[in-house]
């Protein structure tokens, strides 16, 4: 039965990967196409707006003002690439520690089986486990404290 599926299911699957392909590439043919008429729209706005600076202030202002404009857009795009690569790394390093903690959690339900029928071992056991709970649950974040008089809050 399945060496009569085999070629329909094939053919199928074919079928939809070139269809897939031929739907990317004409996208990706379009996306160029769009991608270089908004170089040119926006170059001819910055001959405009050149051409219009240069009316009021000169041409030489004219071209230190477009340049400066240039330069603080791509400082503010810097700053927020930044910021925003620095929390994808926090989030992911808080991903990661959850990861860790998971992975441990698992691999200690996976031996407490075995643990659990050796009585040396479960008399081991037994401290670790106690000392490890009180370690997860002695880690609190530090607190200001609210109203502290010797701070200077009460001035």
């Amino acid at each position: 039965m399945l060496k009569l599926l085999a070629p329909l299911l094939t053919s199928l699957a074919a079928g939809e990967v070139g269809l897939v392909v031929s739907r990317a590439k004409q996208s990706a043919i379009f996306a160029a196409i769009i991608a270089v008429l908004v170089t040119i729209g926006a170059i001819f706005l910055l001959v405009a707006a050149q051409i219009s600076l240069a009316e009021h202030y000169g041409p030489l202002y004219a071209a230190l003002i477009i340049a400066g404009s240039a330069f603080g857009l791509a400082i503010i795009a810097y700053i927020a690439m930044k910021i925003a690569s620095s929390s994808a790394r926090r989030r992911q390093e808080e991903r990661a520690k959850v990861d860790t903690s998971t992975v441990l959690t698992i691999a200690a339900l996976a031996v407490a089986p075995a643990l659990l029928r050796s009585r040396a071992l479960l008399m081991l056991t037994v401290p670790l486990v106690a000392f490890g709970g009180l370690s997860l649950a002695g880690k609190k974040k530090k607190r200001r404290p609210r109203n502290d008089p010797s701070a200077g809050g009460g001035i």
